[in-house]
């Protein structure tokens, strides 16, 4: 998952770290010299040294192919202005701003980002939960780890769509146990399909997960 944080202070820093540290390729725009270059020499992320809330700078850091948009400047209206560039102009699926002034949020929120938080942590978790976009994601592990309660999302334009789950061949370790479409709960069956959009709950042994990805045609 690719995302872009811009600012690169100290909020912009860890929270660039922490998602390092998960497996994000990361992109930080700092406008300041000094800070960029320390962002430069201490993370193992692009750094680019520019004003984040311009059109340019993010077409530069390639905002095009993120998957999310974090601002996490000082100035509230400089992050409201990053992510509405994000979103209007390069058609990034989720942006998140750090709010400052609690009293802005909802002002925030009404001007087009999907997500106004003003805390490091909050940051974290709406990643792990909301802005993830994989297509897999493991939401509770099982049996001493050795297995997961998994979160498929099945993709638009499906490969496999219209197709009964008893014709895949899905590994032996491994139950759908429900499919949530448009807002409805199905309980699979073999004649059971997948359609674009439909949230399917899986438990399965995590040794299991290329077979299923594979299986349902689900990309990393």
């Amino acid at each position: 998952m690719k995302a872009i944080i811009v600012g690169g202070g100290k909020v912009g820093f860890y929270l660039a770290k922490t998602l390092l540290e998960h497996g994000y390729s990361i992109t930080i725009i700092e406008q300041d010299k000094e800070q960029s270059q320390y962002c430069a020499n201490n993370l193992d992320a692009e750094v680019s040294c520019g004003n984040g809330a311009t059109v340019e700078a993010l077409e530069a850091c390639g905002a095009d192919k993120a998957d999310c948009v974090i601002a996490v400047m000082g100035k509230d209206e400089s992050n409201l202005v990053c992510c509405q560039i994000a979103k209007q102009r390069f058609d990034v699926n989720k942006t998140i701003a750090k709010v400052n002034n609690p009293k802005n949020a909802d002002a925030l929120k009404e001007l087009g980002v999907d997500i106004v938080i003003s805390a490091t942590e909050n940051i974290i978790q709406l990643l792990e939960h909301e802005v993830d976009l994989s297509a897999m994601k493991k939401l509770l592990k099982l049996d001493g780890e050795e297995a997961s309660l998994m979160e498929i999302t099945i993709p638009k334009n499906y490969a496999l769509e219209g197709k009964p789950l008893s014709e895949l061949q899905l590994p032996s370790n491994c139950n759908l146990a429900c499919i949530s479409r448009s807002g409805k709960t199905i309980i699979p069956r073999g004649g059971t399909t997948l359609c674009s959009g439909d949230t399917v709950l899986v438990v399965m042994m995590n040794s299991q997960e290329k077979e299923l990805r594979k299986a349902l045609k689900i990309k990393d």
